[in-house]
């Protein structure tokens, strides 16, 4: 038996507090609390603040060019954005590594709703060289099979029309509803 295995195996059975044992299996990795989800060479896993610079470093990376050209003029503009996010008391966030480099980050927040727990995705995007590959339907399986867990009944999100974004959400089983629009007034 591995050493990795036998100190799980110690912690599964000894009389140690679920607060310590949930303390352990996360800072070792264990899955049994659902914290991470290795997918080939993928970890996928719930946002921790320390991702924070990474993901506000990959948001700038992302959504300044083609087809966003947002202009975040700054990492520290982008980080007060996500990190309005993230002070958020329903926030929920959810990070994919290939090894040290973040690719993958999803963020949003949970509604109650008239007809059950609603999932709303703030922002969803993956590393530009990593687009295509089969990564952002992994992530986004990996947050369905967390909230399907939970008990959640649907994801919203809004996207641009018309461009790859959209139909990426069309594939993995999004659609428009016919019976929304979004509004906006400039100031």
């Amino acid at each position: 038996m591995s050493i990795k295995a036998s100190v799980k195996e110690h912690f599964s059975v000894s009389p140690i507090s679920r607060h310590l044992k949930n303390h352990f299996a996360y800072l070792h990795g264990f899955n049994d609390l659902k914290l991470t989800y290795p997918d080939g060479n993928l970890l996928m896993r719930k946002f921790d603040l320390e991702d924070v610079d990474k993901c506000a470093e990959l948001f700038k990376e992302v959504f300044s060019v083609y087809p966003w050209y947002d202009n975040w003029v700054s990492i520290d503009k982008t980080k007060t954005y996500l990190m309005e996010l993230i002070e958020n008391p329903v926030f929920e966030g959810y990070v994919a590594y290939d090894g040290l480099n973040l690719v993958a980050v999803c963020f949003g927040h949970k509604r109650s709703w008239w007809m059950g727990k609603e999932f709303f995705i703030d922002e969803f995007y993956v590393r530009n060289e990593s687009q295509g590959n089969g990564i952002g339907t992994r992530m986004l399986n990996y947050v369905k099979e967390i909230l399907i867990e939970e008990e959640y009944m649907r994801l919203v999100l809004l996207t641009n029309k018309g461009i790859p974004a959209e139909e990426f959400y069309n594939k993995n089983g999004f659609y428009n509803n016919q019976n929304r629009t979004v509004m906006v007034k400039e100031l």
